[in-house]
């Protein structure tokens, strides 16, 4: 019966892993960036043509930079948590619009809503590479200094942390 011991106590732990991931896992991932500045990136941005990252990190209150794409289900599953969120006092919302046609792009914002203070384009990808993303959407909460404070992985919605806190 000892024997069998270690093999039980794997099979036990396994187990736990594989219903940990199975209710969800962790959609709250550390990152490099966390209470570090963002990279040095130049990104261009829709509409506008003097605004740097840089400058839109000297923005006084919160930053949100949300990636996202026109072709991404999830990101319209969380997009009417974004609109809820849009206009709130000090806090900026920065898209970033990920692998994406820009006239795709411009067409979703027509139809689904426009939550965005400002969108910047990734059309290669290079930025999310900078940022460490592993896909869309995925969202960094920026603080007031211009510090990572949090990075979520996967849609947002109001019942995850990211909302709450």
């Amino acid at each position: 019966m000892n024997r069998f011991l270690p093999l039980f106590f794997f099979i036990s732990l396994l187990s736990l892993f594989l219903f940990w991931l199975l209710i969800g896992g962790s959609n709250e991932n550390h990152s490099p960036l966390i209470g570090k500045s963002l990279p040095d990136y130049e990104i261009e941005f829709m509409g506008t043509s003097n605004s740097s990252l840089d400058d839109l990190m000297d923005r006084p209150g919160f930053k949100i930079i949300n990636f996202w794409a026109s072709w991404c289900l999830p990101c319209l599953v969380e997009h009417p948590i974004l609109m809820a969120l849009k206009g709130k006092e000090n806090l900026t919302i920065i898209g970033i619009n990920y692998k994406d046609n820009k006239e795709d792009a411009l067409e979703f914002l027509r139809e689904q809503g426009d939550p965005y203070d400002f969108i910047g384009i990734d059309k290669d990808g290079f930025f999310g590479i900078e940022m460490g993303i592993t896909g869309v959407p995925e969202t960094f909460v920026v603080d007031e200094n211009g510090k990572v404070m949090i990075r979520h992985v996967g849609p947002i919605d109001f019942g995850n942390t990211l909302i709450n806190r």
